[in-house]
């Protein structure tokens, strides 16, 4: 059967050779867009269930702009030599083709200095986090610049270690939204934290952005990025989300935005219900709220990790 597009009144009119070819190679770069995301949601999925020994539970969810194919958003767990692990949540500047390329890219950096790190560990039996940061962002960058790319990169880094009950994480944030959490016992909420800003003794520190422009000013600096560090218990969650969700507004009311606060209402009014369940009455909330599709301007990601509690 020839391909064809419909005319609006008008007999369809039959793709070309070449269109047909384009079509082809789209519908391609659809389905492999789709499959990778599904596998690295299968995987990070399989990685929480058999976390430090413990079965952690994690909802996962992403959408990409209204009309784009391939996402900037990414999100990647990631066991280190030592045993404890990685967490880095991105947002790449843009969306659609040109957004995803960078993504490719941040993803190599962070193989090659995984590579690194596990070199390094094999002689020094430890896992440097500052180092393992700027390796990473000295390798992304200059993969930018070499492709002359003024594009840049927000990257939270969350590496986790276990004590008992406990989790201390560590973040290295390059300007990107740091997390909400939900402290809860006995299916009750006791706490809810939002990391973005001071409180009760947590100060919210990041670096600058990632980028080759940024670099060629900053110079040396360009690699400061301080951290800071945040303990979860057995029983807390944890949300990870995009400024897709918080950023997205109705078509008639632009200054009007989705907004942390209607994310941690939310989290209020589903704390008992799965992970998986919460952040699809997460994305149902934003879409009501854009009311159109079409509203949709950037890629929407939220991670929800639920450590469950402890057992007496």
């Amino acid at each position: 059967m020839n391909s064809h597009i419909p005319g609006g009144g008008e007999a369809p009119r039959y793709l070309t050779d070449e269109e047909r070819e384009k079509l082809r190679q789209f519908n391609i770069l659809t389905a492999e867009a789709n499959t990778i995301r599904e596998k690295d949601k299968v995987l990070i999925k399989s990685l929480f269930r058999n976390f430090y020994s413990k079965k952690l539970n994690v909802g996962i969810g992403f959408q990409r702009a209204y009309g784009s194919i391939l996402s900037g958003d990414y999100f990647d767990l990631i066991q280190l030599p030592d045993g404890n692990y990685l967490f880095i949540f991105a947002d790449m500047s843009g969306h659609g083709l040109p957004a995803y390329t960078n993504l490719v890219r941040l993803r190599s950096a962070i193989t090659m200095s995984i590579g690194d790190a596990k070199k390094i560990y094999e002689h020094s039996g430890s896992v440097d986090s500052d180092f393992l940061v700027r390796n990473i962002t000295t390798k992304f960058t200059d993969i930018m610049e070499e492709a002359n790319s003024q594009d840049f990169a927000c990257v939270l880094f969350t590496f986790i270690y276990n004590d008992g009950d406990k989790f201390h994480l560590r973040f290295y944030n390059r300007s990107m939204l740091f997390p909400i959490i939900v402290r809860k016992f006995q299916k009750n909420i006791v706490g809810l934290y939002n990391l973005n800003y001071e409180e009760k003794g947590w100060h919210p520190l990041k670096g600058n952005l990632l980028s080759s422009d940024v670099r060629m000013i900053l110079e040396e600096r360009y690699l400061e990025c301080p951290s800071c560090g945040f303990t979860l218990y057995e029983g807390d969650s944890i949300l990870y989300y995009s400024d897709g969700i918080v950023e997205a507004s109705r078509k008639d009311r632009q200054s009007e935005e989705f907004g942390e606060e209607r994310i941690m209402q939310i989290l209020r009014d589903n704390l008992n219900l799965m992970p998986q369940l919460v952040v699809h009455e997460l994305f149902a909330a934003v879409y009501q709220f854009m009311e159109r599709p079409e509203q949709q301007k950037d890629d929407m990601t939220a991670v929800l990790i639920d450590f469950p509690p402890v057992r007496y």
